[in-house]
């Protein structure tokens, strides 16, 4: 976990003489959110379909021990959200459903990088920065900012806790998987909508789709296709001086289009043998950033124009893309799946960073580049291949009682971040050499091997015992580089190659029961890492700053993986006829040597080493279903609460026994939807939903200073009203009904920090942070074919 962020740019840069107090002025952030959470989800069909009594179809299915299962009898805490739900209270986008799942929280600013498509992070059960959750894509680990439109996804699954031994390294706070609807084999049918609206201060909104499955040849090939196209119109303004100083202003700042597709086919290639190949892709173009700056020390946005020195257009593409090969063999108490799988993701962006680059200049060169641009151009790809043979087999196939899962695990993966020279014809002007700020190029690759397994073993009736492990094995490598450009100085600054290596055992015990309608209670306890790595390089100066730590120049170069021990306690059952399902769990977890970056107080520079301990409890209830059998209403209800303190704070500048920056106490969500004919041919419905996350402390340090800005409490009101008539459906919609503006995090910052002169003569910091959209309305229409 990087508990407090530096300016990462400068640190991975190396920088050398020239940089140095600018680093010392970068911006350091740190987050920790607590979460617990079990499980409550729609059900598999709507309320219209379903009839007045509970069935089968009630059933919430989860893939959670990678194989298909009843939610309520899977001893682990788990939400799941079914493409009806979504579809539902109209959820098309990752806030539209992360603000309504208990105790998740998600922030940007924290992810590591200068991305704004690659620094979200999203933190499960108090366990917050880079790698500590992890994302998959049905059996492929993807990275935690890629965010799959919704069009084509059976359902969404939330895994709370460690998930080591099942998903590896970091899913130590726990994994989001998104699930895509499988090709049937039998039924030819699909769906198509279209939605305009706008939003508040904004444009024109809009989102268009196709889904259909066609049966190629039946029972035996099905051919699955999706893609849809939407723009969510930009809300900032962008304000500047033009070459005579009336200031000029841009609209439209934070537009962002979206092109997804996928499209999968399955065969049936013999009685115990299937196949699926399958790509999903995804194309963004966001148009200037959604962000607004933060008034301090409120950290709140008071306006959403920008004023900035100079006409720069920021803008971030993100393409990726994800092909995979399944195969499936089901045998005489046994399945064997392999996954092969292939991921591509290339972004990138332009940042301005004209004033912060000004401050620095004139606060340590007293150059005056009033007037001139100054911007990053990024551009970050990333490829890997992963490879996964599992086999499950059931009970009684080896001995009675006994059934489980054995598999093995591999993945390479490599990438490559490069910030290209930018001239600026200023700089040599000025006596400044190359006269460009930077250009630094990093290349890595990890390899990361497992085997893993997890027995289970009913030696009397509704008595379960669980054993997992996962054995692992991780090798690094970064190229050797040199960083040149004007931060650097005339000689520039080379960075060695790293190599690293690290393996370790992944253990998980549980006890569970079964109890009433498919339902049971547990306890149990397991251990979760965080991939190590290494640093760039620190020059010789930073020698005694080290020293004083106990640490070495050598001993910085790597840092180790962080470990984490939770300990829960677990109840969910299904009451009311099956109709209704009700969850609930308590949670302990210890948290030892966390990953953080350490300021070097004199040489000016950060690293990541291991040092600290943090202690997160909480415990959280959901509750969702059909309560009555005759009313065709539906009702989900979660509440988290949370308590995370840092127990040994390490190099972080805070007390012991400290509470956890960016921790909610509360959090808490509802949803609820409403359907009935009011005709032969004609239903009425209504939806809505309303969540909420409690304010946090997000902790930062400046100029040697560490102190705490309060962010307020997050609120989120959304819903729709409609009819459905035949196979077509006409719904109206609002969301952030009550025009909030809320604050996600911080922006990613790939420069120096804005200061803007105060009239005594000092500097005000000026943070910019990730704003919420604007109230949105708008009308959709869909059709099923």
């Amino acid at each position: 976990m990087k508990l407090f962020h530096g300016n990462e740019s400068m640190r991975q840069q190396g920088m050398a003489t020239w940089g140095l107090k600018a680093a010392r002025r970068g911006l350091l952030c740190g987050v920790c959110l607590l979460s617990a959470g079990t499980a409550f989800a729609q059900d598999g069909s709507g309320a219209n379909s379903e009839g007045p009594q509970a069935s089968d179809q009630d059933v919430i299915l989860v893939t959670a021990r990678r194989k298909e299962e009843s939610l309520t009898e899977v001893p682990a805490a788990i939400t799941s959200y079914s493409s009806e739900f979504l579809e539902t209270q109209n959820i098309t986008s990752f806030v539209d459903y992360a603000t309504k799942i208990p105790n998740l929280s998600f922030q940007f600013g924290q992810g590591g990088t200068f991305l704004w498509s690659g620094d979200r992070e999203t933190s499960i059960r108090g366990v917050v920065g880079v790698g500590t959750t992890s994302f998959y894509i049905d059996d492929t680990p993807v990275p935690s900012s890629v965010s799959p439109q919704v069009l084509n996804l059976d359902r969404i699954e939330v895994l709370k806790g460690p998930q080591g031994t099942l998903f590896g390294a970091s899913s130590m706070g726990g994994n989001l998987r998104y699930i895509s609807k499988k090709p049937s084999l039998t039924l030819n049918e699909g769906t198509m909508s279209a939605q305009a609206g706008g939003t508040k201060n904004g444009g024109f909104d809009y989102d268009a789709n196709i889904q259909n499955n066609f049966v190629l040849v039946p029972d035996k090939i099905g051919l699955n296709v999706a893609v849809g196209y939407l723009q969510d119109s930009g809300f900032i303004t962008r304000r500047f001086p033009d070459a005579t100083g009336a200031l000029v202003s841009k609209d439209g700042q934070g537009r962002n289009r979206v092109l997804s597709g996928s499209v999968a086919l399955r065969a049936q290639l013999a009685d115990s043998l299937e196949a699926t190949v399958s790509f999903m892709g995804q194309s963004s173009r966001l148009r200037g950033f959604p962000g607004a700056y933060l008034k301090l020390p409120a950290y709140r946005p008071v306006s959403y124009t920008l004023d900035r020195d100079t006409d720069v257009q920021e803008y971030s593409k993100d393409d990726w893309g994800l092909g995979a090969l399944v195969l499936r063999y089901k045998g005489d108490g046994f399945d064997i799946v392999s996954s092969n799988s292939y991921f591509s993701r290339e972004i990138t962006q332009v940042d301005d960073n004209t004033e912060g680059t000004k401050y620095f200049f004139q606060s340590v060169f007293d150059a005056d580049f009033t007037g001139v641009p100054f911007y990053v151009l990024i551009n970050s790809r990333e490829k890997a291949f992963t490879h996964e043979t599992r086999l499950s087999f059931d009970e009684g196939t080896l001995i009675p009682g006994l059934s489980g899962i054995v598999g093995v695990f591999h993945k390479n993966q490599n990438n490559r971040d490069f910030n290209p020279a930018v001239e600026v014809p200023e700089l040599a002007d000025a006596g400044f050499s190359p006269p460009y700020l930077a250009e630094v190029r990093v290349k890595r690759n990890e390899k990361n091997t497992a085997l893993f397994g997890e027995l289970y073993y009913e030696p009397v009736s509704r008595l379960t015992f669980t054993m997992g492990l996962r054995k692992y094995w991780i090798r690094q490598h970064q190229d050797p580089s040199e960083d040149t450009g004007a931060l650097f100085g005339p000689e520039g600054n080379v960075n060695d190659g790293r190599d690293a290596r690290q393996s370790g055992l992944i253990p998980k015990a549980v006890i569970s029961y079964e109890v009433g309608d498919r339902g049971n209670v547990y306890a149990s306890v397991s251990k979760g890492f965080r991939v190590g790595g290494t640093n760039s390089a620190l020059p010789s100066f930073c020698g005694d700053d080290l020293g004083a730590l106990g640490l070495t120049l050598d001993g910085a170069g790597q840092y180790r993986s962080d470990t984490l021990w939770s300990y829960e306690v677990g109840a969910k059952s299904r009451f009311a006829g099956g109709r209704v399902t009700a969850s609930g769990a308590a949670f302990r977890m210890d948290w030892s040597n966390i990953q953080q970056v350490a300021t070097l107080p004199t040489c000016g520079l950060t690293f990541v080493t291991n040092a600290g301990k943090a202690r997160i409890n909480g415990g959280e209830f959901e509750i969702g279903g059909r309560p009555f059998a005759e009313v065709p209403l539906m009702l989900q209800l979660g509440i988290g609460y949370l308590d995370a303190k840092l127990i040994d704070p390490g190099f972080l500048p805070q007390p012991p026994n400290s509470p956890l920056g960016l921790v909610p106490k509360w959090t808490a969500s509802i949803s609820g939807s409403y359907e009935a004919p009011i005709s032969d041919d004609l239903d009425f419905f209504i939806a809505a939903d309303y969540s909420y996350t409690s304010s946090t402390k997000v902790p930062s340090v400046a100029d040697g200073n560490a102190e705490f800005f309060t962010r307020q409490p997050l609120n989120l009101v959304n819903g729709n009203i409609g009819l459905k008539f035949g196979q077509s459906q006409l719904m109206v919609y609002v969301k952030n009904l009550f025009d909030k503006r809320l604050t996600y995090g911080d922006q990613p910052m790939s420069g120096f920090e804005r200061r803007e002169l105060l009239p005594d003569g000092n500097y005000e910091r000026v943070l910019r942070g990730v704003v919420s959209r604007p109230r949105q309305l708008g009308v959709q229409y869909r059709l099923n074919f």
